[in-house]
């Protein structure tokens, strides 16, 4: 049997990898499905569009949590 850390050096990129495989397949999946009616289009693009928003915000918020932490960590010298 494998020490620990050498089990985790092979067991972490193959859980990344079929975490990747699981993307790919749900992915496939949702691209297939029927994007409905006229309605639901329209709601989805509100939804999208909402989504974005938040999006936008969230980035103005951690560009100022990064900046933040990489002048404290300049200043600190690690």
């Amino acid at each position: 049997m494998l020490p620990y850390k050498e089990l985790a050096l092979y067991l972490v990129p193959a859980l990344g990898l079929l975490g990747l495989l699981v993307m790919f397949i749900k992915s496939a999946w949702v691209s297939k499905q029927d994007a409905g009616d006229a309605k639901m289009q329209e709601l989805a693009g509100y939804i999208a569009d909402g989504a974005m928003a938040f999006l936008k915000a969230e980035w103005k918020v951690l560009s100022v949590f990064v900046l933040f932490a990489a002048v404290l960590l300049a200043y600190s010298g690690t």
